[in-house]
């Protein structure tokens, strides 16, 4: 993946994709032939993957501290998905394929934060907490001076506290 954030998908060639994974040309194009199959596949992988940690949390009944770890060690992780995102809906609209991707993969993340967050406010805190994750994301990423996860995570539960008190 760090390939596909460094030059961005539409930059990147199969040559320079099967040299970054040690694999031949040949066996790439066997197993993805084109390169948007195989970042399609990568990024379903790993939206998977934290979707399904994200449940996990929300099934150990984790508190709001939990979720501020997960987020705080995979910091640039979620930086670099950030930015793919927005390189395919930037200079990749054309593709239906790829939009729709970015689009499920949000939608797997709320709905996997929509359980962490039961009781809210008709299904919309998972929304909420992208949003507000997203945005403290660009923000930490922009700020000047280093910004804490646990100071933005203030602003959070107050986030949390409204919905809870909205009817």
């Amino acid at each position: 993946m760090p390939i596909f954030v460094a030059k961005g998908v539409s930059s990147v060639s199969m040559r320079e994709l099967s040299s970054a994974l040690g694999v031949s040309t040949g066996t790439l194009y066997h197993y993805f032939p084109t390169k948007e199959i195989l970042f399609e596949s990568m990024v379903k992988q790993v939206v998977a993957m934290d979707a399904k940690e994200i449940t996990e949390l929300s099934e150990s009944h984790s508190g709001l501290t939990d979720i501020m770890n997960f987020v705080a060690a995979r910091e640039t992780h979620f930086i670099n998905l950030m930015l793919l995102a927005v390189d395919v809906k930037r200079h990749l609209s054309e593709s239906n394929e790829l939009a729709e991707l970015v689009e499920d993969s949000f939608a797997s993340y709320r709905r996997a934060l929509d359980r962490f967050f039961p009781g809210d406010a008709k299904g919309k805190s998972g929304m909420a907490f992208l949003s507000f994750f997203l945005g403290a994301l660009f923000l930490k990423n922009k700020a000047t001076e280093e910004t804490d996860w646990p100071a933005l995570f203030e602003g959070l539960e107050n986030l949390k506290t409204l919905f809870q008190n909205k009817d």
